[in-house]
């Protein structure tokens, strides 16, 4: 059988760098934005992105175990 070639773990540990470099630029755009108006906006926009980019990392690493298991039975349907 084919092994299928997948490096889901190294897509979560790109998208969590990521959101560290996205949490660095935020703050430092927050030194700058100090109005009612700036704040209002990151509140409202990149608040968001830190949750929802923790929550496709927790995904990514839960698909990553799926696929694990299937390949491990599909290696070797006894173990099932």
């Amino acid at each position: 059988m084919r092994r299928i070639s997948h490096d889901l773990a190294g897509v979560a540990q790109r998208l969590s760098h990521l959101s560290e470099q996205f949490g660095i630029e935020v703050s430092e755009v927050s030194q700058v934005w100090q109005d009612n108006k700036g704040r209002a906006f990151l509140q409202q926009h990149a608040s968001e992105v830190q949750p929802t980019i923790n929550q496709l990392v927790n995904t990514i690493h839960g698909l990553t175990e799926l696929f694990e298991e299937i390949a491990k039975k599909l290696r070797d349907p006894q173990q099932s």
